[in-house]
């Protein structure tokens, strides 16, 4: 049997609602994906582990592995022994305890390219290609050593605008004076832009840009001119109302060195008589520092687009900008990623291919709510709204498309997510049911920082999405709960609390489930790195995914995950009804191209994606039939009764 040289591509959604892609591409609106479902397997229940959140269904994706044996437990992690309220992104790979399936390939010789993939930094190649990995996108580090839940390379985006916008820079325009090279024109004015660096990961050197108002026409304002001086002749923009920025380059004076960064601006708004103005600029960002090898990012060049830090929701919330201008910063993104990815897979070794976008669910959690016609204000402001999802998934579906293209020869393809979204329904203050059964005492109301626990007094706490700590002695540094009969009197305490609690507004039970420790292990969570007590809510209640189950609905929301499978020895044209796990997907895999299983791991083979399920048996019978006859004739040809030859 022939060594197999199948090609390997696991690009990942974060958040698709995975039914409406699906429609969407079954309508024609999504081609690409569109083929893949055509030529390939859609799984209408993939299920994927609980909590639904990144950092550990994506660890799980590529490791086939239960969150309870990788050990990444939810978005942030928490070590036993550590104060109950001090916890860790999750997206470190020296937190998992599984082998990735990158690693276990490396072993046969197979070199992999990963292109954002989330909790996968540091790199763990030994002899392949990474870029990102610490965030869930390039420039962002969701590191052990932050402590506001992200930092950039260099920074955020900004705004500069005339009216005040929350976390935006007001400006005022001056006449101006002092220009060089300015153009001829009936009026100028003037203004500078101090440059902000938000979420900065190193301390940056103060800069300012210089904006120069211009009347060209003598009809009223209609033009900006960006420069890093008092000089139009080194201007790196000229703008009209609405128009973007080429990709600009400027170097920026860091703590740890010069960085040279990319970035794009457009004038959002530029009223006649300059008494609106708003100018976005996207977050700066740095063209090295995040792939390994160091080298690999000097290399990769794209004209349109930027690896952006982030994906411009905040800037949607905060009205710094408009749907339209949001869909052109993740086209601006998607476009890095597939140039990206273009180059690598056309210049570079590589057998494995792993990527993610994040776009879902960053659109999910900015305007969720006004998708769904169950939640939105009227008619008006979900259809609006479920066109821009429409068209992200478009962004999406052209970036898949191109590197495909760009992979050749007929790899074998899934793309997957790591769980669904929904709307945001009524929220649930878990840590006041505990309080009203006197299991949790704060103070401090209205004190800076909110309320604070009292670990003297308090025998249990809320601790990430979906998990409850008794304080426990000789475990928490704080604990006051007594190991054995105490311990085990405060979970039945907890359940009881949760399980008794109504929503005073709506009448109804939020808690779905309340399990111990030891009896989460039924949904793949087990270890000391899950909390005392598990709970999951209904979907009448909680946010877009967390503390919500992979089966939850409401309204055109869906947690269920995405999977399509498309390539060699898969089926075409099958909708799977079975339950699909995402850990199945490395055992799928690896039996399909030949790859050594991650140690860990514990799913299953799909079988009922494959066109032929047996087909390795088979191969195994031919190649033991084929021994036989070897061994037959051999013994034959030492049989013969002369010979020719001592």
């Amino acid at each position: 049997m022939a060594k197999s040289e199948t090609k390997v591509m696991i690009i990942g959604l974060d958040a698709p609602i995975a039914p409406r892609l699906y429609n969407f591409a079954k309508e024609g609106k999504l081609p690409h994906i569109g083929k893949l479902i055509d030529n390939g397997v859609f799984a209408e229940n993939c299920m994927v582990p609980y909590p639904t959140i990144t950092p550990p269904n994506w660890t799980t994706i590529v490791t086939g592995s239960w969150l309870g044996t990788h050990g990444i437990t939810c978005f942030n992690v928490h070590i036993p022994g550590d104060p109950l309220d001090k916890t860790h992104p999750g997206f470190d790979t020296s937190e998992c305890q599984s082998e990735y399936l990158w690693n276990a390939a490396e072993r046969v010789g197979k070199k992999s390219i990963i292109l954002n993939y989330p909790s996968s930094w540091p790199s763990t190649l030994k002899d392949g290609i990474q870029i990102g990995g610490a965030g869930l996108s390039l420039n962002e580090w969701r590191t052990p050593d932050v402590t506001t839940g992200y930092a950039c390379t260099l920074a955020d985006d900004q705004l500069f605008s005339i009216e005040e916008y929350p976390q935006g820079t007001t400006i005022e325009l001056q006449p101006a004076s002092g220009w060089r090279n300015a153009p001829d024109a009936t009026t100028l004015l003037e203004a500078e832009l101090k440059l902000l660096y938000r979420r900065a990961k190193y301390p940056v050197k103060e800069k300012s840009w210089q904006m120069l108002v211009v009347e060209t026409k003598g009809e009223g304002y209609d033009k900006v001119i960006l420069s890093e001086s008092k000089d139009a002749q080194g201007a790196f923009a000229e703008l009209s109302a609405g128009q973007w920025s080429e990709v600009v380059t400027q170097e920026f004076d860091a703590e740890e060195g010069k960085k040279k960064a990319a970035f794009k601006c457009k004038l959002v708004e530029l009223s006649k008589d300059a008494q609106q103005l708003k100018l976005y600029v996207t977050g700066l960002c740095a063209l090295d520092g995040w792939s390994h090898p160091e080298s690999v990012a000097s290399e990769i060049k794209s004209k349109d687009g930027l690896p952006l830090p982030h994906g411009a929701f905040a800037a949607l919330n905060l009205e710094w900008i408009d749907p339209q201008t949001f869909l052109e910063v993740v086209e601006c993104q998607h476009t890095w990623y597939a140039d990206a990815a273009s180059y690598l897979l056309k210049n570079k070794e590589w057998d494995l291919y792993f990527m993610h976008a994040h776009c879902p669910d960053w659109s999910y959690h900015a305007f969720s709510n006004k998708i769904d016609p169950a939640t939105a204000k009227d008619e008006d402001e979900w259809k609006l709204y479920q066109d821009v999802e429409l068209k992200f998934y478009q962004s999406l579906d052209s970036m898949i498309g191109r590197i495909l293209e760009a992979a050749g020869d007929k790899p074998l393809v899934v793309i997957t997510s790591d769980h669904g979204a929904k709307a945001t329904t009524r929220r649930i203050n878990v840590g006041g049911i505990l309080a009203q059964a006197g299991l949790m005492v704060t103070t401090g109301e209205g004190a800076p920082g909110g309320r604070q626990v009292d670990w003297s007094k308090t025998k249990a706490v809320p601790q990430r999405s979906s998990y409850i700590y008794a304080n426990l002695k000789g475990r928490d540094p704080q604990g006051i709960v007594e190991p054995g009969e105490e311990y085990e009197q405060v979970r039945d305490e907890i359940i009881k609390a949760l399980y008794e609690y109504t929503d005073p507004e709506t009448g109804k039970k939020p808690i779905l489930f309340a399990l111990k420790r030891e009896d989460a292990r039924i949904i793949g969570l087990y270890g000391d790195k899950v909390g005392d007590i598990v709970y999951a809510l209904t979907p009448d209640f909680g946010g877009q995914h967390g503390n919500l189950l992979p089966t939850a609905q409401y309204g055109v929301g869906d947690l269920r995950g995405l999977f399509i499978m498309s390539g060699p020895g898969v089926k075409k044209g099958c909708v799977l009804q079975r339950t699909v796990w995402l850990t199945d997907i490395v055992p799928t895999v690896c039996h399909l191209a030949e790859l050594p299983i991650p140690k860990n791991a514990e799913g299953a083979v799909i079988y009922q994606a494959l066109e032929d399920p047996d087909f390795k048996l088979k191969a195994l019978q031919q190649l033991r039939k084929n021994y036989e006859r070897l061994s037959n004739a051999f013994e034959k040809e030492q049989q013969l009764t002369h010979t020719y030859n001592e």
